[in-house]
Parts: structure tokens; sequence; C-alpha cells
């Protein structure tokens, strides 16, 4: 895809992606500049190694840092205006390149508007909000953030070994026991597996995201992220690779355990090997807006995806929900009494 540009070619202001439209749209004048499209464009994915670093991705487009949010953000070196995505602040100088731009992004679909629409049904559904709370989350302003996610898929494969007891039959016809080793593997595909690669947010996040999504990532072009923020990568893939394969793996060892307890009779010495193999992944940018409000002096944050309007987050601990889940656990344990009273 040819870049655009930063600015509009007819009255000179900021561009923004328009999810609605799916181009860029000139804020003051509203001129559309349609992103070309590629019939070959596809998303890049790479065999895990100890030797990646994030260097690596990306190298077509440089990197920038802001003078006004401090916003480190991509572009091409052919871009002659380099006006921040985040800010509009065009007071922007190049950096050492570190690497961290996204080889894949998926793209806002919904509007600021809808997603606040999203906000106020799921603030309809949450009974433990008092009222007040709700009305005050309610007048928040919502961001539009682009945050950063490693998204893995990997095989886990095990062997086991064991000792199973067998009955036999003699020619008195009398039946003994015998101990024979036994052996078996159970194996299987994760097709995606996503990690948050900043700190910056919750990883509760994840869960507004999942494989028919993904299947939506196109390769990044930083004329998508016109008009968001784009948090920032802290995190090191190479940690997240240990973290995730040694759950993988500890996950596959139970898992085993359990099917040849269930395969064979009266087993023991059983011993389970698993490994994580065949790790492949890309570095992505996925859409969510932010809803961050202040309760009694903690912050809380909701999450609406940016593709579909669905809503994650924890509302806070209130005397007014405690109470709640108090009278129904009242009223569960006086059913129970009554029934223990009137059928015992």
């Amino acid at each position: 895809m040819d870049t655009i540009g930063s600015k509009c070619k007819n009255c000179g202001s900021e561009l923004w992606y328009n999810p609605k439209e799916g181009c860029l749209t000139c804020k003051y004048c509203e001129t559309n500049y349609f992103l070309p499209k590629k019939s070959d464009d596809a998303v890049m994915v790479r065999q895990y190694s100890a030797a990646f670093h994030p260097n690596q991705l990306n190298q077509s487009l440089s990197a920038y840092k802001c003078g006004g949010c401090g916003n480190v953000y991509y572009m091409s070196s052919e871009e002659k205006t380099k006006r921040c995505p985040n800010c509009g602040n065009n007071h922007c100088e190049k950096v050492e390149d570190n690497g961290y731009c996204a080889d894949a992004i998926l793209p806002f679909k919904i509007s600021k508007e809808e997603a606040a629409k999203a906000f106020s049904k799921y603030l309809k559904t949450q009974h433990d909000f008092p009222m007040g709370l709700k009305k005050h989350a309610q007048n928040q302003k919502l961001m539009g953030v682009f945050v950063p996610v490693w998204n893995f898929t990997y095989s886990v494969n095990s062997v086991y070994s064991a000792n199973a007891s067998d009955i036999r039959k003699d020619f008195s016809g009398s039946y003994y026991n015998i101990s024979k080793p036994v052996f078996g593997e159970k194996n299987k595909r994760v097709p995606s597996y996503d990690m948050l690669a900043c700190t910056k947010e919750n990883k509760a996040l994840l869960e507004l995201f999942d494989e028919d999504d993904y299947a939506g990532l196109v390769p990044f072009f930083p004329e998508y992220t016109y008009g968001y923020r784009v948090d920032a990568i802290d995190k090191d893939i190479h940690e997240h690779y240990y973290n995730f394969t040694e759950h993988a793996k500890t996950e596959m060892i139970m898992e085993t355990k359990k099917y040849a307890l269930k395969r064979h009779k009266d087993i023991s010495d059983l011993t389970v090997d698993a490994e994580v193999g065949d790790v492949f992944f890309n570095f992505a940018y996925v859409p969510v807006y932010v809803n961050t409000y202040e309760y009694r002096g903690k912050t809380y944050k909701t999450y609406i995806s940016g593709t579909t309007g669905k809503v994650v987050g924890k509302p806070p601990k209130t005397i007014w929900s405690f109470f709640k889940k108090l009278v129904k656990f009242l009223g569960v344990a006086a059913v129970v009494a009554l029934i223990c009273y009137y059928c015992f």
C-alpha cells in the first residue's frame, strides 16, 4: 500500500482513520482518502527463534518521536510531513529504530459513538453498579487505542510410560497378575494464543478478541493508526515464550496423566514428558476503546472491542454489591433450609 500522508492535500489539516468508511478522513474539510489495497497483501508469520530480535520487524518504516506527547510511531521515510498520529503535533524527530513496529494490525471497524452505545448497554446489565457510579462512568471520555499483542500458534506433544497390571490365566485355570510396560502419546495444535506486549493495559482486554478476529489482520501501515493512541511495547517476547511454553507443558502433562489413567487400569510408575514445538507468531496491534474512570481514589478501566463492540471490565466493589450478594446467599440458604425441614 502506497503511503498517503498525514495531512489533507486540500486544506492541510490532519487525517484520521475513519472506521465507518474504511478510509482516511480530513478532520476539517472531511475529504476522504481511500487506502489502495493489493491482492497479494498477507500478514507475515514468523517461526520463533531464541535469536529473534525485535529490530527484525517491519524495516520498511522509520521510527519518529513526538516532541509533544512523546509518542513513538512509525512512518515511511518518504512521508514529508511528520505529524504525530496521537496528538497531531508536527514537531517530531526521527529516532533510532528499536524495531517495535508491528507486522500486522487489526483496523477499527466501529466508531467512538458506537462504542459509547455498547458501553451504555453494558452498564445496564451491571446490576452491581450503583446508579451514581453508572452515571459517573458513563460520562467519562472514550479513547481509541491500539494495543500491541504477540499472537502465537504452536504444537504441544507428550509421551508417557508406566507399568500396568494385566490379568493372565495359567494352564490350571487360575488367574494371576503380571506387570507390563505400557506407552502412549498425546498431541494437539493451539491455533491462536495471544499475550499482551505492554504493561499499560490489563490482560482482560484479550477476552475481546478470538481466532475469527485475528483472521482480519492486515499488514501494518501507519495510516490505520491516524487519530488513535498507540501503546508502546515494553515486554520481551522471549520471556513470553518461556512463560506460555512452561504453562502449556504443565497443562499437557496433567491431561496426559488423566488420559493414561483412563486407558490403563492399575498403573504405577507413570512418567510423562511434554514438549512445545512448531511455534510461529506475529506481532500485531489490536483496536480497543478504553474508558477510564475514578471511584473512591482508585482507577478503573473498561475495554470495548474496536471491531465488535464487545465489552469487558471489572466494576469496583461497593457496599451495595456486597449487600446484594449477601441477600442472594441468605435467600438460597433459606430455600435449602426449608427443603431440608419439609423433606427430612
